[in-house]
């Protein structure tokens, strides 16, 4: 995450609201199945989607289905 922000040219408004959206704000999981142990310990298995993130390159959980 901190290589690509530092890798901008400039700052852009959109990419940095997106980037806290959907990056910054949610934790970090090494992989896909880990991000969903982690739905199904909270309960959360049927209501959560897990997506690589293509800014840090972790996983995070979302309620949006892929």
């Amino acid at each position: 995450m901190e290589w690509y922000v530092k890798q901008r040219l400039e700052p852009d408004p959109r990419v940095d609201a997106d980037v806290e959206r959907s990056c910054t704000s949610k934790q970090q999981y090494k992989d896909e199945e880990d991000a969903h142990v982690h739905a199904l310990m909270n309960g959360m298995g049927d209501v959560l989607f897990s997506y690589e993130c293509r800014y840090c390159g972790f996983w995070h959980l979302t309620r949006r289905p892929n």
